[in-house]
């Protein structure tokens, strides 16, 4: 990739842009671009030499001039209007298309996931899965490790990539064995300026894929039947080779037309969308490993800030789920639970999100709201005429978290579900989280 290379320009010197930086060869000339000095002065202490440039400030007044590729940041916007004038001439990569560049031949399988929820909880699933079966497994991108930053690909039985709809934007070749959409809602509609578009770039994967597979029970993923290979959901299976969840006087089993049949008594996660995220977890590791059996899914454990528990005292029980930083990952968090016991800590920033479909369920499951962020008074607009819901709202984590366990009682769930990203007041959702955890933990 390198060879006839001599000058790359990186858009972004978060962790992707660092990632990149590190792949990219020494004899290179990079320029690093962030509109934020602290991370542009980062890069600085990491890449300067003499040979090495570095700018902020307005896309506008950047230079492309003697680029041989962009290598952009799921963070900037390709759409962007210089951006899209340049894309005209420079040809643009991310991590993704870098890494399959480098890779042509791979022999390792790759299993691509995507999705609005659950991609990390399923790629997750799938690498435990599969160690625990012997494979060599590694979960990479989205999920918080860079692709590029895994040097030892060839040595494994199967490499397993979350892969954002900033990522598919870019990406116009790769080498997946098998890509799957777990789900789509309404999400980063402060990006996208229709939801079609956000629509169309998760899409993107199964045109990129061998063996294609969609939830069949979400009906924005319906007009792709045609162009799949198999399908998961609990309505009835439309072929033989689709899983389905059945639920029987004998309890909860994942099947298939074949005659494949897991049985869930003894699955420990908690939630009806963990039953589907193993189902097609299992789904994504059969289609590579068909010989694959006695597949240890009661060992499987939650990932942080997904419904994490955290802790019970005095009888009422903390969970933390910062990672629900769109709505539908707050309505799952919410199904969850099966009494109307919640306290519930929302906010931050909400992406331009229509918040309404939250309102039935915070009448079924919420008794007050905990506000917090730069959106808190958008969700107080929405939800202020919810009968005998109390709402507050507070500048800091520490106040909502205290004045949520002064108002529980003994059986009741204090529940960190932001439905909202977390970088008006965090550097990421972890952070939140932890910040959360930590509260709780002192308590």
């Amino acid at each position: 990739m390198n060879g006839n290379i001599n000058h790359v320009l990186i858009l972004g010197c978060g962790q992707t842009g660092i990632s990149i930086g590190r792949y990219l060869k020494n004899n290179i000339k990079i320029s690093f671009y962030d509109e934020n000095k602290n991370a542009l002065d980062n890069a600085k202490k990491l890449f300067d030499n003499e040979k090495n440039l570095f700018f902020s400030g307005n896309l506008e007044e950047l230079s492309f001039e003697g680029v041989d590729y962009v290598a952009i940041s799921p963070g900037i916007d390709p759409s962007h209007p210089v951006l899209n004038k340049i894309r005209k001439k420079i040809k643009f990569h991310n991590d993704i298309s870098l890494f399959f560049d480098e890779n042509e031949l791979l022999e390792t399988k790759v299993i691509a996931v995507t999705g609005t929820n659950g991609k990390t909880t399923v790629c997750k699933m799938i690498e435990q899965l599969s160690q625990e079966s012997g494979l060599k497994a590694k979960a990479v991108g989205n999920i918080g490790l860079p692709i590029l930053d895994f040097k030892n690909v060839d040595t494994l039985d199967v490499l397993i990539i979350e892969l954002s709809s900033f990522q598919l934007e870019i990406l116009n070749k790769a080498k997946i064995d098998v890509g799957i959409i777990l789900n789509i809602s309404e999400d980063h509609m402060d990006r996208y300026n229709s939801f079609s578009k956000y629509l169309k770039a998760k899409s993107k994967l199964l045109d990129l894929s061998r063996t294609k597979i969609i939830n069949r029970d979400d009906e924005k993923l319906s007009s792709f039947d045609n162009k799949v290979n198999f399908s998961f959901g609990i309505s009835e299976p439309l072929k033989k080779e689709d899983y389905v969840i059945i639920n029987n006087d004998s309890g909860s089993y994942i099947k298939r037309g074949d005659g494949l049949s897991i049985e869930l008594n003894n699955f420990k996660l908690i939630g009806e969308h963990n039953k589907l995220n193993i189902m097609s977890a299992i789904a994504c590791l059969k289609s590579v490993f068909p010989e694959l059996s006695n597949l240890r899914i009661n060992n499987l454990k939650g990932i942080s800030h997904r419904l994490e528990w955290v802790k019970s005292i005095n009888g009422v029980d903390f969970y933390n789920d910062s990672k629900a930083t769109n709505l539908d990952a707050t309505i799952t968090a919410l199904k969850s639970f099966n009494k109307k016991n919640i306290f519930l800590i929302a906010g931050g920033d909400s992406k331009g999100q229509f918040l309404m479909p939250l309102e039935k369920f915070i009448k079924k499951k919420v008794l007050a709201l905990y506000l917090i962020g730069q959106d808190a008074h958008i969700f107080e607009e929405n939800f202020r005429f919810i009968d005998s819901l109390k709402i507050k709202k507070y500048k800091l984590m520490l106040d909502a978290v205290l004045s949520a366990y002064k108002d529980a009682e003994n059986g009741d769930i204090i529940l960190l579900s932001p439905a909202c990203a977390s970088y008006d007041m965090y550097k990421n959702y972890e952070e939140r989280g932890n910040e959360f955890k930590s509260i709780v933990e002192n308590l």
